[in-house]
């Protein structure tokens, strides 16, 4: 029987040190303290054979440069974590919307489809490929993004995209649309979704 990987217990004990330590502005403030409560217990899971995916190549490249940056610790425990990730692409296949399959990826640590079970939150990684636009989407959740590797431009609603670093906080109110526009590294960032967890995102 496979159990939950214990490395999965250090990636969430450092993420939750790094969220209770943020500096950040109020909205942002706000929804961090509103994700530290509904933070999910140890349990004990059976999780899903580890899959990999086309953007997956990417990921030792997005590892290593975050080893070097402001979220080593973090990076540092996803690498340990790393094997035992279950990889996929949730945007299903339609006409006149965007294929990225081969170039995005997400892995869920915390939700049904991880290694801690939880109703409140889902949380995760995203890894996008370089030369990437991953086009305007929303979701009624209330989404959080730390950046761990990479660049890249950020666009958010209405406004000229900006550059996001590794170690920027990213808040998405329920709603907004959101795009991102890798450029010559990937993207590697943790995710975190609250309040409605289970209506998907969407492209827009």
């Amino acid at each position: 029987m496979t159990t939950r990987p214990s490395s999965t217990d250090s990636f969430l004990t450092k993420l939750h040190h790094r969220y209770a330590t943020a500096t950040a502005g109020r909205a942002l403030a706000a929804e961090l303290q509103a994700l530290l409560a509904a933070w999910p217990a140890e349990s004990d899971t059976i999780p899903p054979a580890p899959k990999r995916l086309p953007a997956c190549d990417h990921l030792d490249a997005a590892l290593v440069a975050g080893r070097s940056g402001p979220e080593a610790g973090l990076a540092e425990a996803l690498s340990a974590l790393s094997p035992a990730l279950v990889w996929t692409y949730s945007y299903p296949a339609r006409t006149g919307q965007p294929d990225l399959s081969a170039a995005v990826a997400f892995s869920q640590i915390v939700g049904p489809g991880g290694f801690r079970p939880s109703d409140q939150l889902r949380l995760g990684l995203t890894l996008i490929a370089p030369g990437t636009h991953y086009p305007p989407h929303a979701h009624p959740a209330i989404e959080i993004y730390l950046v761990i590797a990479g660049t890249a431009f950020w666009g958010l609603g209405g406004t000229a995209a900006a550059a996001q670093p590794p170690g920027a906080l990213i808040l998405h109110p329920s709603g907004m649309a959101h795009a991102m526009q890798t450029g010559a590294e990937p993207l590697l960032a943790i995710w975190s979704w609250r309040g409605d967890v289970t209506s998907p995102s969407v492209y827009l």
